[in-house]
């Protein structure tokens, strides 16, 4: 998601599905390829996804879903979740 913020935003539900199913992660290979630790890591999320422009959220997704009412919630509330989850790892990762 971080690398690929604005050109694929189905990565954003992506993680918010992973992180609010609590898969785990592979913190490892997190931090090899990004140079920093995973707390850091969540950090660099927490900021793109704040600056983040809702109301682009649904360009490249919007496809793949298949309800209005699932268009509606990722509009409205995608972004927030996400953030919650970010954050919520974060916390877990002191």
């Amino acid at each position: 998601m971080y690398e690929r913020i604005g050109k694929t935003n189905r990565d954003i539900f992506d993680v918010q599905f992973f992180l609010s199913h609590n898969w785990s992660v592979n913190k490892k290979i997190v931090e090899d390829r990004m140079g920093v630790s995973y707390a850091e890591f969540l950090k660099k999320c927490i900021e793109i996804i704040e600056k983040f422009d809702d109301n682009n959220i649904l360009s490249g997704m919007g496809q793949l879903l298949l309800s209005e009412k699932q268009k509606v919630w990722v509009k409205t509330k995608l972004k927030i979740e996400v953030l919650f989850s970010l954050r919520l790892a974060l916390g877990n990762e002191k």
